[in-house]
């Protein structure tokens, strides 16, 4: 038997509501970092998205950037 053939028999046990609960925890993880999954650049998916949060949180200065400025990137974004 294969892991898949096994994790799937295991997932036929549960309730129908445990099984919702594993395909919604599934989907958001494909959707979320899954995708990227294959990306030697991106072995660390949560810490390369933080990073980014995290550069985009601060200045070109490395100050914390203001609601107003925030705002202001976001409605020059469509521009």
């Amino acid at each position: 038997m294969t892991v898949y053939e096994e994790i799937l028999n295991r997932a036929k046990q549960l309730s129908a509501e445990e099984r919702l609960q594993l395909a919604d925890a599934l989907l958001a993880e494909e959707l979320g970092f899954g995708m990227w999954r294959d990306r030697a650049d991106l072995a660390d998916v949560a810490g390369y998205v933080e990073r980014m949060r995290e550069t985009e949180m601060r200045t070109p200065e490395g100050d914390l950037k203001t609601p107003e400025e925030f705002l202001h990137e976001i409605e020059a974004f469509g521009e």
